[in-house]
Protein backbone atom coordinates (compact mmCIF):
# COMPACT_ATOMS: atom_id res chain seq x y z
CA UNK A 1 0.00 0.00 0.00
CA UNK A 2 2.83 2.36 1.05
CA UNK A 3 4.70 1.44 -1.91
CA UNK A 4 1.56 2.12 -4.11
CA UNK A 5 0.75 5.52 -2.82
CA UNK A 6 4.11 6.47 -3.35
CA UNK A 7 5.03 5.50 -6.74
CA UNK A 8 1.17 7.19 -7.84
CA UNK A 9 2.59 10.25 -7.12
CA UNK A 10 5.96 10.24 -8.14
CA UNK A 11 5.66 8.16 -10.95
CA UNK A 12 6.85 10.01 -13.97
CA UNK A 13 7.88 13.23 -12.43
CA UNK A 14 11.62 12.74 -12.90
CA UNK A 15 11.97 16.35 -15.23
CA UNK A 16 8.83 17.71 -12.92
CA UNK A 17 9.49 17.14 -9.37
CA UNK A 18 7.32 19.63 -6.73
CA UNK A 19 9.88 21.62 -4.98
CA UNK A 20 8.66 20.29 -1.58
CA UNK A 21 6.73 16.98 -0.71
CA UNK A 22 5.20 16.11 2.80
CA UNK A 23 4.80 12.60 3.19
CA UNK A 24 2.43 11.71 6.49
CA UNK A 25 3.35 8.25 8.04
CA UNK A 26 6.09 5.99 9.41
CA UNK A 27 9.38 7.65 9.54
CA UNK A 28 11.50 4.03 8.70
CA UNK A 29 8.92 2.55 6.02
CA UNK A 30 8.49 5.80 4.22
CA UNK A 31 12.31 6.60 3.88
CA UNK A 32 13.16 3.07 2.69
CA UNK A 33 10.25 3.22 0.04
CA UNK A 34 11.47 6.57 -1.39
CA UNK A 35 15.05 5.59 -1.44
CA UNK A 36 14.10 2.88 -3.77
CA UNK A 37 12.08 5.26 -5.77
CA UNK A 38 14.72 8.18 -5.79
CA UNK A 39 16.96 5.00 -7.70
CA UNK A 40 13.79 3.52 -10.04
CA UNK A 41 11.76 6.92 -10.96
CA UNK A 42 14.19 9.35 -10.51
CA UNK A 43 17.36 7.64 -11.94
CA UNK A 44 19.17 8.83 -8.54
CA UNK A 45 21.63 7.60 -6.62
CA UNK A 46 21.44 7.68 -2.71
CA UNK A 47 24.89 6.19 -2.24
CA UNK A 48 27.96 8.25 -1.71
CA UNK A 49 25.94 10.77 -3.51
CA UNK A 50 27.10 14.43 -2.03
CA UNK A 51 23.78 15.88 -3.63
CA UNK A 52 21.72 13.39 -1.30
CA UNK A 53 21.41 14.98 2.20
CA UNK A 54 19.80 12.47 4.82
CA UNK A 55 18.48 13.49 8.13
CA UNK A 56 16.49 12.18 11.03
CA UNK A 57 15.17 14.28 14.26
CA UNK A 58 12.94 13.97 17.37
CA UNK A 59 12.27 17.28 17.69
CA UNK A 60 13.65 19.45 14.67
CA UNK A 61 14.82 23.01 16.50
CA UNK A 62 15.92 26.31 14.46
CA UNK A 63 19.70 25.36 14.49
CA UNK A 64 18.65 22.36 11.81
CA UNK A 65 16.90 24.16 9.75
CA UNK A 66 20.26 26.80 9.76
CA UNK A 67 21.79 23.61 8.53
CA UNK A 68 19.46 22.56 5.66
CA UNK A 69 18.97 26.31 4.42
CA UNK A 70 23.28 26.41 4.32
CA UNK A 71 24.16 22.83 2.81
CA UNK A 72 21.07 24.01 0.36
CA UNK A 73 22.90 27.13 -1.13
CA UNK A 74 25.37 25.06 -2.58
CA UNK A 75 24.80 23.43 -6.35
CA UNK A 76 24.62 20.20 -7.29
CA UNK A 77 27.87 18.55 -8.02
CA UNK A 78 27.50 15.14 -9.78
CA UNK A 79 23.99 15.74 -11.30
CA UNK A 80 21.55 17.60 -11.79
CA UNK A 81 19.72 17.65 -8.91
CA UNK A 82 19.81 18.17 -4.90
CA UNK A 83 17.82 15.91 -2.55
CA UNK A 84 16.95 16.48 0.63
CA UNK A 85 15.26 13.98 2.73
CA UNK A 86 14.59 14.85 6.17
CA UNK A 87 12.17 13.42 9.51
CA UNK A 88 10.98 14.53 12.00
CA UNK A 89 8.32 13.45 15.18
CA UNK A 90 8.16 17.17 15.65
CA UNK A 91 8.99 21.13 14.33
CA UNK A 92 9.73 23.76 16.40
CA UNK A 93 7.51 26.95 15.07
CA UNK A 94 10.80 28.81 14.98
CA UNK A 95 12.35 26.17 12.87
CA UNK A 96 9.43 26.44 10.89
CA UNK A 97 9.58 29.72 10.15
CA UNK A 98 13.23 29.86 9.40
CA UNK A 99 12.47 27.79 6.19
CA UNK A 100 9.50 29.69 4.91
CA UNK A 101 11.39 31.17 2.29
CA UNK A 102 13.65 28.30 1.36
CA UNK A 103 10.00 26.32 1.06
CA UNK A 104 8.56 28.84 -1.18
CA UNK A 105 11.28 29.24 -3.05
CA UNK A 106 14.53 26.26 -3.18
CA UNK A 107 16.64 26.78 -6.14
CA UNK A 108 15.35 25.30 -9.40
CA UNK A 109 16.93 22.09 -8.46
CA UNK A 110 16.59 21.67 -5.23
CA UNK A 111 13.71 19.06 -3.86
CA UNK A 112 13.00 18.41 -0.28
CA UNK A 113 11.43 15.44 0.47
CA UNK A 114 9.98 15.92 4.49
CA UNK A 115 8.23 13.02 6.32
CA UNK A 116 6.08 14.15 9.42
CA UNK A 117 3.22 11.75 11.56
CA UNK A 118 0.78 14.74 10.95
CA UNK A 119 0.02 17.75 10.88
CA UNK A 120 -0.83 19.06 13.71
CA UNK A 121 1.71 21.51 14.66
CA UNK A 122 2.21 22.59 11.37
CA UNK A 123 1.74 26.49 11.07
CA UNK A 124 -0.63 26.74 7.88
CA UNK A 125 1.92 29.35 6.20
CA UNK A 126 4.79 26.36 6.22
CA UNK A 127 2.00 23.83 5.54
CA UNK A 128 0.86 25.80 2.09
CA UNK A 129 4.27 25.73 0.61
CA UNK A 130 4.36 21.78 0.93
CA UNK A 131 2.80 19.21 -1.39
CA UNK A 132 0.82 16.57 0.86
CA UNK A 133 0.73 12.98 0.60
CA UNK A 134 -0.94 11.17 3.10
CA UNK A 135 0.04 6.92 3.70
CA UNK A 136 -1.20 7.35 7.25
CA UNK A 137 -4.38 4.60 7.23
CA UNK A 138 -5.10 4.68 10.47
CA UNK A 139 -3.96 6.10 13.92
CA UNK A 140 -0.41 4.31 14.67
CA UNK A 141 -0.63 4.22 18.95
CA UNK A 142 -0.62 1.80 21.63
CA UNK A 143 -4.51 2.89 22.56
CA UNK A 144 -6.87 4.13 19.95
CA UNK A 145 -7.79 7.29 20.09
CA UNK A 146 -11.25 7.39 19.98
CA UNK A 147 -11.65 4.27 22.65
CA UNK A 148 -9.68 6.70 24.94
CA UNK A 149 -11.97 9.85 24.38
CA UNK A 150 -14.85 7.92 25.33
CA UNK A 151 -13.07 5.96 28.39
CA UNK A 152 -14.34 7.11 32.02
CA UNK A 153 -11.36 8.60 34.10
CA UNK A 154 -10.36 5.69 35.44
CA UNK A 155 -10.06 3.88 32.43
CA UNK A 156 -8.20 6.54 30.93
CA UNK A 157 -5.51 6.49 33.53
CA UNK A 158 -5.14 2.69 33.06
CA UNK A 159 -4.29 3.74 29.71
CA UNK A 160 -1.63 6.48 30.74
CA UNK A 161 -0.33 3.28 32.61
CA UNK A 162 0.05 0.98 29.90
CA UNK A 163 1.21 3.49 27.45
CA UNK A 164 4.17 4.77 29.81
CA UNK A 165 5.31 1.48 30.72
CA UNK A 166 5.20 0.04 27.16
CA UNK A 167 8.44 2.11 26.30
CA UNK A 168 11.02 1.83 28.56
CA UNK A 169 14.10 4.20 26.45
CA UNK A 170 13.05 7.69 27.05
CA UNK A 171 13.47 8.76 23.21
CA UNK A 172 11.20 6.29 22.33
CA UNK A 173 8.91 7.08 24.25
CA UNK A 174 8.42 10.37 23.90
CA UNK A 175 7.92 9.73 20.09
CA UNK A 176 5.46 7.42 20.91
CA UNK A 177 3.60 9.85 22.97
CA UNK A 178 3.72 12.54 20.70
CA UNK A 179 2.24 10.18 17.64
CA UNK A 180 -0.46 9.59 19.94
CA UNK A 181 -1.06 13.20 21.02
CA UNK A 182 -0.87 14.10 17.62
CA UNK A 183 -4.01 11.01 16.93
CA UNK A 184 -5.91 12.12 19.65
CA UNK A 185 -6.39 15.46 18.22
CA UNK A 186 -7.40 14.33 15.06
CA UNK A 187 -9.78 11.80 16.88
CA UNK A 188 -11.18 14.70 18.79
CA UNK A 189 -11.70 17.02 15.80
CA UNK A 190 -13.18 13.76 13.64
CA UNK A 191 -15.74 13.17 16.33
CA UNK A 192 -17.02 17.05 16.89
CA UNK A 193 -17.65 17.08 13.48
CA UNK A 194 -20.02 14.40 13.74
CA UNK A 195 -21.97 16.13 16.24
CA UNK A 196 -24.83 18.62 15.56
CA UNK A 197 -24.31 22.18 16.84
CA UNK A 198 -25.75 22.06 20.61
CA UNK A 199 -24.63 18.61 21.06
CA UNK A 200 -21.17 19.93 19.78
CA UNK A 201 -21.45 23.22 22.13
CA UNK A 202 -22.69 20.49 25.04
CA UNK A 203 -19.96 18.03 24.64
CA UNK A 204 -17.40 21.00 25.23
CA UNK A 205 -18.34 25.01 26.01
CA UNK A 206 -15.04 26.23 24.91
CA UNK A 207 -13.45 23.44 22.60
CA UNK A 208 -10.49 25.74 21.55
CA UNK A 209 -9.55 25.53 25.40
CA UNK A 210 -9.25 21.86 25.43
CA UNK A 211 -7.09 21.55 22.00
CA UNK A 212 -4.98 24.26 23.49
CA UNK A 213 -4.49 22.27 26.27
CA UNK A 214 -3.21 19.39 23.88
CA UNK A 215 -0.75 21.92 21.76
CA UNK A 216 0.81 22.62 25.03
CA UNK A 217 0.95 19.03 26.42
CA UNK A 218 2.43 18.10 23.00
CA UNK A 219 5.14 21.53 23.16
CA UNK A 220 6.46 20.15 26.83
CA UNK A 221 6.52 16.50 25.70
CA UNK A 222 9.10 17.68 22.73
CA UNK A 223 11.17 19.36 25.72
CA UNK A 224 13.92 17.71 27.49
CA UNK A 225 13.34 15.04 30.26
CA UNK A 226 9.45 15.50 30.10
CA UNK A 227 7.47 13.71 32.97
CA UNK A 228 5.05 11.98 30.27
CA UNK A 229 3.19 10.29 32.36
CA UNK A 230 2.27 13.15 34.38
CA UNK A 231 1.19 14.85 30.53
CA UNK A 232 -0.66 12.44 30.03
CA UNK A 233 -2.82 12.28 33.00
CA UNK A 234 -3.15 15.96 32.94
CA UNK A 235 -4.76 15.50 29.19
CA UNK A 236 -7.15 12.60 30.54
CA UNK A 237 -8.59 14.78 33.14
CA UNK A 238 -8.71 17.68 30.93
CA UNK A 239 -10.41 16.33 27.65
CA UNK A 240 -14.23 15.07 28.86
CA UNK A 241 -15.45 12.08 28.07
CA UNK A 242 -16.58 11.84 24.66
CA UNK A 243 -19.80 9.36 25.14
CA UNK A 244 -22.06 9.84 21.96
Amino acid sequence: MLKNILSENLHGARNNLHHAYCILGNAEDVANELEKLFTKELNFSITNNPDYWCAKFDVMDIEDSRAIKSSHQNKPTSGDKKIFLVSANFITEKAQNAMLKLFEEPRGDTHFFLILPSLNNIIPTFRSRLFIIDTVQSANSLINPKDFLKMGMGQRMEAVKKICGSVSDEEKSKIEIIKFINSLEVALHADLRGLDADKRGKMLKDKSEIFWEIEKVRQYASEQSPSLKMLLEHLALTIPIFKI
